[in-house]
């Protein structure tokens, strides 16, 4: 298929940043408060689209520059998830509003550094949770004072940082039994009256919903030589500081000093948004962003999974796409894009799973017992009657008719590399290219 060279789009990069950076700027605005002025987060991000543009376009190929986009959107607290997905659409449709035909290469390219973009996000985000937590230690340092004068001052600092901690903290004894509690830890408490026991005081039901998991990190941190080790629970049907949500616990132990028994001091997090916002990085990860199909990414990781044996493939290519992007412009032709993957997808339910791997290229994996033709037939009769693309402006829609070329192979012939299956099928496919022109 017609291509473009990495470099052959930077001329355009700067103008094309400056957009995508304002519509990621609007589509944010209602979600996000930036405590920094609006001037000064535009040329931040200017900066970073313009370094993934670079890396685009650079020999020397360095996916990293997504990690550094993905730390820089956590620094000015766009931590919400809409503020992370609109990040990663961003980078996902650079190589289409750079150039008409994206190269295979840049795709490639582009793919690499949205993954390093969700995991910088990630990593970034989860750091200023760990960092959050630095509290345990303190409070743990607090706890291990033994001298009268320094116990009542400890003590005292303790309680303040209890009364004025936003996230909820507790120390307990070796069975669970609540010693102190902050205040945010008493409102999770008074939350979560099911949960506590006849007693009321027993935190272990809060930590986590399986009670042999919380026994098996307590009885790790009691085996554990060293006192700063940390462990970590979640109790994903937690009324926490509000509705039901993800609570997060990092536990640490003090142990028994004198005649202080040893003691297990906790704090919580809500991790309901990081857990939303992983979700939607690893969708965008793995679907393409013009036709929602699942990218050439998914379809690497399905062939991984896929049952062994013989396995059917599909390459379709589009017939005469190129002269109709042409004609019509590339906003019809994105339309038309979306129409087709939704066309030939619904007919492939059940039989199969389109993804799209390329400009104007689909691949199909055929569930068994199905076999190749059997989805060739389906992806034919799905493009047998013309696509009617309405228009905007009330004028008469566009009526186009758009054949494929479909090329098929089986795992059992090619493997189950991506690059493989496509050169098996690549044949077939032209075949049919060259009988459907005759």
């Amino acid at each position: 298929m017609p291509g473009s060279s990495p470099l052959g789009f930077l001329a355009r990069g700067e103008s094309v940043v400056a957009l995508l950076v304002d519509e990621f700027l609007m589509s944010i605005a209602d979600d996000v408060y930036l405590p920094l002025p609006a001037a000064v987060v535009r040329a931040d991000l200017l900066t970073a689209f313009q370094s993934v543009i670079a890396a685009l376009g650079a020999d020397d190929f360095d996916p990293a520059v997504g990690r550094d986009v993905g730390r820089l959107l956590v620094s000015l607290q766009i931590t919400v998830p809409a503020g992370a997905a609109a990040g990663g659409r961003a980078i996902a449709t650079l190589p289409d509003a750079l150039v008409r035909e994206p190269s295979a290469e840049v795709r490639r390219r582009t793919s690499l550094i949205l993954a390093e973009y969700t995991a910088g996000y990630a990593e970034a985000l989860t750091r200023r949770i760990i960092d959050g937590q630095a509290v345990v230690h303190r409070a743990a340092q607090l706890a291990r004072r033994s001298a009268e004068e320094r116990e009542r001052q400890a003590q005292a600092r303790l309680r303040v940082m209890f009364e004025h901690a936003r996230s909820p903290v507790f120390v307990a004894d070796e069975r669970g039994r609540i010693l102190e509690a902050s205040s945010a830890m008493t409102v999770m408490m008074e939350a979560n009256p099911t949960l506590l026991g006849a007693s009321g005081d027993d935190v272990r039901p809060l930590l986590a919903e399986d009670p042999a998991d919380v026994e098996r990190v307590l009885r790790e941190l009691a085996e554990a030589d060293d006192e700063s080790v940390t462990r970590f629970l979640e109790h994903r049907r937690l009324h926490f500081l509000g509705d039901s949500s993800v609570g997060r616990w990092a536990l640490s132990r003090v142990p028994a000093e004198g005649d202080r028994p040893a003691l297990l001091v906790g704090v919580g997090h809500d991790v309901t948004e990081l857990r939303a916002t992983h979700a939607q990085l690893s969708h965008l990860a793995h679907h393409d962003a013009l036709t929602g199909l699942p990218n050439r990414r998914r379809l690497r990781e399905d062939l991984t999974d896929a049952p062994a044996g013989r396995v059917g493939f599909c390459l379709v290519d589009l017939d005469g796409f190129k002269a109709i992007n042409d004609r019509l412009g590339h906003a019809v032709g994105d339309r038309l894009l979306g129409a087709i993957a939704t066309r030939i997808g619904t007919a492939l339910t059940g039989v199969g799973t389109l993804y799209r791997v390329g400009g104007d290229e689909f691949a199909v994996l055929v569930s068994p017992p199905f076999r190749p033709g059997d989805a060739a037939q389906l992806v034919h009769r799905a493009l047998s009657t013309p696509v009617e693309l309405p228009t905007s402006d009330g004028a008469e829609a566009h009526v186009v008719r758009v054949g494929a070329s479909v090329g098929t192979t089986t795992t059992a012939e090619a493997g189950t590399s991506v690059e493989a299956l496509i050169v098996a099928a690549d044949a077939g496919l032209y075949r049919s290219k060259g009988a459907r022109r005759a």
